[in-house]
């Protein structure tokens, strides 16, 4: 009985130098890194055009988490992300939008009542994250004001 392994070995090696690396221009296509919290405020508020096409970038802080559905087959949960900068040495200007994720692998994610000790990739508010997602369009907060939604693609705690 002849084994495959070393001919299925030699064709991943083989077909790994046939073809082509990505290059950085076909990775700007998919993620544009020049959208930040702050440009999409600005986007909210109509004084630059709604970044589309290309998925953004983002760190920030969960300042807020609704769970919006919370059984694990259909789940759904809307953070509010938020950063902000010092405006000279006395004022803080925050910067925010809103990010939904859903399906079940964010159910262990985000708990419905947050644990007193989390453990590493349960997000909670106040955690610093990472996100990765798609701008969808521009909503009204309960507040009045306007923020910017996008689909969650990903999510990460940073520290």
């Amino acid at each position: 009985m002849r084994r495959p392994v070393p001919l299925l070995v030699a064709l991943l090696l083989l077909s790994a130098v046939i073809l082509p690396a990505l290059s950085r221009a076909d990775f700007d296509r998919v993620v544009d890194f020049g959208v930040t919290l702050k440009t999409l405020s600005a986007a909210a508020e109509g004084k630059a055009p709604l970044p589309g096409g290309r998925m953004v970038v983002l760190t920030g802080t969960v300042s807020d988490i609704t769970i919006v559905d919370k059984e694990r087959a259909t789940f759904k949960a809307r953070i509010e992300l938020t950063t902000g900068e010092w405006i000279g040495l006395e004022d803080v200007k925050a910067y925010s939008c809103y990010v939904d994720f859903s399906g079940e692998e964010y159910f262990k994610a985000f708990p419905a009542r947050p644990p007193r000790d989390p453990v590493p990739g349960t997000i909670v508010s106040n955690t610093r994250v990472l996100v990765v997602g798609r701008v969808l369009d521009i909503v009204a907060a309960s507040s009045g004001e306007k923020r910017v939604l996008l689909e969650g693609v990903g999510i990460r705690s940073i520290e």
